[in-house]
């Protein structure tokens, strides 16, 4: 349903967000000019969750959760953000009329999901309503599906062609549907879509919305599962399957347990399990694992028990560990996916497997390492040790780098002073064993540059600086964060934060809301304030720049790259421009 911005933001003015909050937090009180309790999606003893009605934004500074109104009734109620919308327009008497205008005004992006959520009731109406659509019930039936878990997670089934009628006589395009990652055009101009004689599982963000599909064939077809395409409202390594539906799990039981596929998902959680999620068809990414982090202090990986399972799990292990995340892993009898395990053996016995008999990372890590190695033939401790090694590199804490030597000399019966002297080397070479092109990426000493755009950001937000942000443009940014923010301040002058705040993906919410809260009133000469922030700004690009040519020139001077000289004279030139930008002001 097509609403329009003018709609949005009448609710949103109307529905007073502390006053909202409270009746689902009773416990939320003034303090100052802002409001404040223990945060409702996470377990804390002091409260963290603050609530400022001037700015329209709630923000958690324990767990990072932050938005506006809608997002907190979405998140509290676990609810898709436009029942949340309906929900506070009914509290606050707005109503709200499918407008021809408002439809045609529809952003790509909004028409995309609502072509998704219509393709999800399509499908799942099939599944329960069709004829065709038999052989998809008694798969269902016979994996173990209750009709209460088919309705929760919208299954349905694609009967072949029968989505792009559909489609069509509702009034969408071919480039619609193929913009929504439904159909696809073959070479001999056909459309063809993608999950046709499949079971269908919808794949939802974590605002609850569709955003992609994943389907299991039931058929003879070559792939079994496929995926539709990423677009322009879904990427496969920023989301998981199932963790929408077990948020509300997730704020009493702080455990996620990484599964490889849908119906393991599905499964686990029918059977009452919480925190079931699986990446989506894809090599498990860092991005996944940050989400999960931001929902779980457990994380538990169970993946397949055979070598690609395996091979995977470290993967994933890896991964955890690069992003200074703990985590454990559980094995299953080989051949037996979690599904399976469930329904042979039940509930009791999947949990004693997880709570009783989860690995540590390095435990699985020196399984599996020393099961490749002869640790009675001469070099296999040394190969092992290596191996092992590698990983521990890969963690940043420093107590859980020591706790994984004392473990691996334990196990090899190796002395960790040795270990240790092995463990320096690598960790001497992963931070000194600078290529030319590890050289191009952005210093981290970059971040101070990104502080003083926030600094900017913040200034903008206050409605008297508004009319700076027409003397700035895109490339005055390097923080894609800050750009982003400055793009909504040029698309509409008097855009309010709740409003970004509403329009970002999680992790810039949670970023943004800090300068949102961190940002005052601006008093005195506003020019001046503008002047010397956008002074400091380039001042420090300049530096950095200069800072990451240093490192070149160092390198050249010890011979280790060659003499550039076209290097060596933009170093002095920017020497020479910093200078004179230190007298300037």
């Amino acid at each position: 349903m097509a609403i329009s911005d003018h709609i949005i933001d009448q609710i949103r003015t109307s529905s007073s967000i502390e006053y909202v909050i409270q009746e689902y937090v009773p416990d939320l009180k003034k303090s100052g000019k802002n409001w404040k309790c223990c945060c409702p999606f996470h377990s804390e003893k002091t409260p963290s969750f603050v609530v400022s009605p001037e700015k329209g934004i709630f923000r958690c500074f324990g767990c990072g959760v932050a938005g506006d109104v809608f997002k907190f009734v979405m998140l509290i109620e676990n609810i898709p953000w436009i029942e949340a919308v309906r929900k506070l327009a009914q509290k606050s008497g707005i109503t709200i009329e499918e407008r021809k205008e408002d439809k045609i005004a529809l952003s790509e992006k909004a028409k995309i999901f609502e072509l998704l959520e219509s393709a999800a009731r399509f499908y799942h109406r099939c599944f329960i309503e069709s004829k065709s659509a038999q052989i998809a019930r008694d798969y269902s039936k016979e994996r173990g599906l209750s009709q209460e878990t088919i309705q929760k997670f919208m299954i349905g089934y694609a009967p072949k062609g029968k989505l792009l009628e559909s489609a069509l006589k509702k009034g969408y395009s071919y480039e619609e549907l193929v913009k929504a990652g439904l159909v696809t055009k073959t070479e001999s101009g056909m459309f063809f879509e993608y999950m046709s004689d499949r079971l269908v599982f919808p794949i939802l963000d974590i605002q609850g919305r569709v955003v992609a599909f994943g389907g299991r064939t039931l058929t003879n077809q070559k792939t079994k599962y496929l995926n539709t395409p990423e677009t322009v409202v879904y990427s496969k390594s920023a989301n998981l399957y199932g963790l929408f539906r077990t948020l509300p799990d997730l704020k009493k039981d702080k455990r996620i347990i990484l599964l490889e596929g849908y119906m393991d998902v599905v499964m686990t959680q029918q059977y009452g399990i919480s925190g079931a999620v699986a990446s989506l068809g894809t090599s498990f990414t860092a991005q996944q694992a940050k989400l999960i982090a931001r929902y779980a202090e457990e994380i538990i990986v169970l993946f397949d028990s055979d070598d690609a399972g395996r091979t995977a799990t470290q993967r994933a292990l890896e991964i955890f560990a690069e992003n200074d995340i703990t985590s454990r892993t559980v094995s299953l009898p080989e051949g037996i996916d979690p599904d399976e395990y469930l329904l042979e053996h039940g509930k009791n016995s999947f949990d004693d497997l997880i709570n009783k008999k989860s690995k540590s990372a390095i435990d699985f890590m020196t399984d599996r390492i020393t099961g490749f190695n002869d640790l009675k033939k001469s070099g296999g401790k040394a190969k092992a040790a290596s191996a092992l090694l590698d990983f521990v590199v890969k963690n940043k804490n420093t107590i859980t780098q020591r706790e994984y030597i004392r473990e691996i000399s334990q196990r090899l019966n190796l002395e960790e002073e040795i270990l240790w002297q092995e463990f320096k080397k690598r960790k001497i070479f992963k931070t000194e064993n600078i290529t030319k092109q590890d050289l191009l990426i952005k210093d981290k000493k970059d971040k101070e540059e990104n502080i003083l755009e926030e600094e900017m950001i913040k200034f903008l937000l206050s409605q008297d600086c508004r009319n700076f942000a027409g003397k700035l443009d895109g490339e005055f940014w390097t923080s894609e964060k800050c750009r982003k923010i400055y793009g909504f301040f040029k698309e509409k002058k008097d855009v309010a934060a709740a409003e970004i705040l509403s329009k970002l993906e999680d992790d810039d919410a949670g970023w943004f809301s800090g300068l949102v809260m961190e940002a005052t009133a601006k008093t005195g000469d506003l020019q001046e304030i503008f002047d010397s922030l956008y002074r400091d700004i380039q001042a420090e690009k300049l530096k950095n720049a200069r800072k990451r040519l240093e490192k070149e020139i160092l390198l050249m001077t010890d011979g280790k790259i060659p003499v550039d000289a076209e290097k060596i004279k933009e170093y002095n030139l920017l020497t020479s421009k910093i200078k004179g930008s230190g007298k300037n002001k």
